[in-house]
């Protein structure tokens, strides 16, 4: 679901830019930073954005470490 976020028309263009590994995943990061997020859960270990761990305030994990933390 939230891959297709970026086709979606209801979100506004983002003024931030991220850099990523994977060009794919900087509209994930511009989001987290322009929401605030406290967390970017994703199970996807290839893309790097677990190797990077964060991004400003906001952590990077995967699923069961976001559930082990928060719920």
């Amino acid at each position: 679901m939230i891959n297709n976020l970026q086709r979606a028309v209801v979100l506004e263009r983002l003024d931030i830019e991220a850099e990523a590994d994977d060009p794919d995943d900087a509209f994930l990061l511009a989001m987290t930073l322009a929401g605030e997020a406290d967390y970017l859960v994703t199970g996807d270990r290839r893309a790097g954005l677990l190797q990077r761990g964060h991004i400003g305030r906001t952590r990077i994990v995967t699923p069961a470490e976001f559930c082990a933390e928060v719920l």
